[in-house]
């Protein structure tokens, strides 16, 4: 602007003042930091004098930035991988902060195709679960076993009842690379407490609970509360 001015003769501008507040801007801008780029351009120039012009120019680009970016130029990477601490959503931030891999339960009971329910029935009610899963010497998951339905079996005395026989599909399912606010989203649409996951290949690996996710969720929202207040 200082420059085509000067050209065509309709004003004597500063040429470098007008590069120094445009300095300004875009820091101020690119960053979403206006102070930075005010004070960052002011020390590197020696422009203290223009102080005025660099805190309009720099209020101006940040406004106009924000309005349209959410994100800065540091924040929005961070903000595509769900890695980036917000203040205006906390559940989601804690959520994103939390891997599901880490919240997966292997310590259920395994029973196999074919096998008899019998040939497991000690182990079965020694066990501190409700649900078995049904796996296949290869890791594939084949459905799940509800403990009510053993024990019904076994008030009837039906001794060579199979696993196969009181298998159910699992209602639904997780991959380990699924966020836990889609686990969350699944078990609250099918009314479950508990969800089979699955390793990438589609191996089982294991159970994740609503419990172990809000333990995990409010021990991390404990330890964060300090940075998100």
């Amino acid at each position: 602007v200082a420059y085509t001015a000067n050209n065509l003769g309709i004003a004597h501008l500063n040429v470098a003042n007008f590069i120094v507040a445009g300095m300004a801007a875009s820091l101020a801008g690119i960053m979403h930091a206006p102070l930075t780029g005010i004070f960052l351009i002011a020390e590197i120039t020696g422009g203290y004098a223009l102080m005025v012009p660099l805190m309009i120019t720099a209020a101006i680009s940040y406004l106009i930035n924000r309005s349209s970016n959410k994100y800065s130029i540091y924040t929005k990477p961070l903000a595509e991988k769900g890695e980036l601490l917000s203040h205006e959503d906390k559940d989601t931030t804690v959520l994103n902060m939390m891997k599901l891999k880490y919240l997966v339960e292997d310590d259920y009971l395994v029973l196999s195709p074919g096998q008899l329910v019998s040939s497991q029935m000690d182990w079965i009610l020694l066990s501190k679960r409700n649900i078995f899963p049904v796996v296949d010497h290869e890791g594939k998951f084949h459905g799940l076993i509800y403990i009510e339905d053993i024990l019904r079996s076994r008030s009837t005395e039906e001794h060579g009842v199979l696993v196969d026989d009181l298998m159910q599909p699992a209602p639904a399912a997780a991959s380990v690379n699924d966020s836990l606010k889609e686990v969350l989203k699944i078990m609250e649409k099918e009314s479950i407490w508990v969800l089979p996951v699955f390793t990438e290949s589609g191996s089982y690996l294991g159970f994740v609970s609503k419990t172990a996710i809000f333990t995990k969720y409010r021990a991390l929202l404990k330890r964060q509360a300090d940075y998100l207040a």
